[in-house]
Protein backbone atom coordinates (compact mmCIF):
# COMPACT_ATOMS: atom_id res chain seq x y z
CA UNK A 1 0.00 0.00 0.00
CA UNK A 2 1.53 3.36 -0.99
CA UNK A 3 1.97 6.03 1.65
CA UNK A 4 -0.37 9.05 1.66
CA UNK A 5 1.06 12.43 0.62
CA UNK A 6 1.65 13.41 4.24
CA UNK A 7 2.37 11.09 7.15
CA UNK A 8 3.11 11.68 10.81
CA UNK A 9 6.20 10.25 12.48
CA UNK A 10 7.06 10.11 16.17
CA UNK A 11 10.28 11.83 17.15
CA UNK A 12 11.71 10.61 20.45
CA UNK A 13 13.80 12.37 23.07
CA UNK A 14 17.54 11.93 22.99
CA UNK A 15 20.14 12.13 25.70
CA UNK A 16 22.09 15.39 25.63
CA UNK A 17 21.61 18.21 23.16
CA UNK A 18 19.47 18.01 20.06
CA UNK A 19 21.24 17.61 16.75
CA UNK A 20 19.48 19.84 14.19
CA UNK A 21 20.63 17.50 11.40
CA UNK A 22 19.04 14.37 12.89
CA UNK A 23 15.58 13.55 14.13
CA UNK A 24 15.58 10.26 16.04
CA UNK A 25 12.36 8.48 15.14
CA UNK A 26 10.55 5.93 17.23
CA UNK A 27 12.04 2.69 15.96
CA UNK A 28 12.54 -1.01 16.55
CA UNK A 29 15.42 -3.06 15.21
CA UNK A 30 14.30 -6.28 13.56
CA UNK A 31 16.06 -9.64 13.72
CA UNK A 32 17.57 -8.81 10.33
CA UNK A 33 19.11 -5.61 11.74
CA UNK A 34 16.75 -3.29 9.85
CA UNK A 35 15.48 -0.23 11.75
CA UNK A 36 11.74 0.06 11.42
CA UNK A 37 9.74 3.17 12.20
CA UNK A 38 6.02 3.79 12.38
CA UNK A 39 4.34 6.40 10.20
CA UNK A 40 0.72 7.32 10.54
CA UNK A 41 -1.80 8.54 8.00
CA UNK A 42 -3.30 10.97 10.53
CA UNK A 43 -2.40 12.72 13.76
CA UNK A 44 -5.31 10.91 15.42
CA UNK A 45 -3.84 7.51 14.54
CA UNK A 46 -0.42 8.59 15.86
CA UNK A 47 -1.81 9.74 19.20
CA UNK A 48 -4.05 6.66 19.49
CA UNK A 49 -1.01 4.43 18.84
CA UNK A 50 0.94 6.19 21.62
CA UNK A 51 -1.97 5.96 24.06
CA UNK A 52 -2.49 2.26 23.37
CA UNK A 53 1.25 1.58 23.60
CA UNK A 54 1.35 3.23 27.03
CA UNK A 55 -1.67 1.19 28.18
CA UNK A 56 0.21 -1.95 27.13
CA UNK A 57 3.27 -0.87 29.12
CA UNK A 58 5.45 0.43 26.28
CA UNK A 59 6.81 3.80 27.42
CA UNK A 60 7.70 6.12 24.53
CA UNK A 61 9.91 9.13 25.31
CA UNK A 62 7.93 11.37 22.97
CA UNK A 63 9.54 14.62 21.89
CA UNK A 64 6.99 15.55 19.23
CA UNK A 65 4.95 14.24 16.31
CA UNK A 66 6.26 15.52 12.99
CA UNK A 67 4.31 15.80 9.72
CA UNK A 68 6.50 14.43 6.93
CA UNK A 69 6.15 14.62 3.16
CA UNK A 70 5.88 11.12 1.69
CA UNK A 71 8.10 12.08 -1.26
CA UNK A 72 10.97 13.10 1.05
CA UNK A 73 10.57 10.44 3.74
CA UNK A 74 13.10 7.97 2.27
CA UNK A 75 15.55 10.80 1.53
CA UNK A 76 15.22 12.43 4.97
CA UNK A 77 15.24 9.15 6.90
CA UNK A 78 17.20 6.65 4.78
CA UNK A 79 18.15 4.46 7.75
CA UNK A 80 14.53 3.50 8.48
CA UNK A 81 12.00 1.11 6.93
CA UNK A 82 8.58 2.72 7.25
CA UNK A 83 5.54 0.78 8.53
CA UNK A 84 2.24 2.57 7.88
CA UNK A 85 -0.35 2.65 10.69
CA UNK A 86 0.89 -0.33 12.73
CA UNK A 87 -0.79 -1.41 15.94
CA UNK A 88 1.38 -1.13 19.05
CA UNK A 89 1.36 -4.93 19.32
CA UNK A 90 2.60 -5.35 15.76
CA UNK A 91 5.21 -2.62 16.12
CA UNK A 92 6.66 -3.49 19.53
CA UNK A 93 5.92 -7.21 19.52
CA UNK A 94 6.49 -9.33 22.60
CA UNK A 95 6.27 -8.13 26.15
CA UNK A 96 6.84 -4.49 27.17
CA UNK A 97 10.04 -3.48 28.89
CA UNK A 98 9.70 -3.06 32.64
Amino acid sequence: MPLPERVFVVVVETEGQRDPERMPLLSQTGADGARRTAAFSSMLLATTFLSQAQQLGHFVKLDYIFPADRRRLAQDFPEYEVRLDPSPQAFFGGEPAT
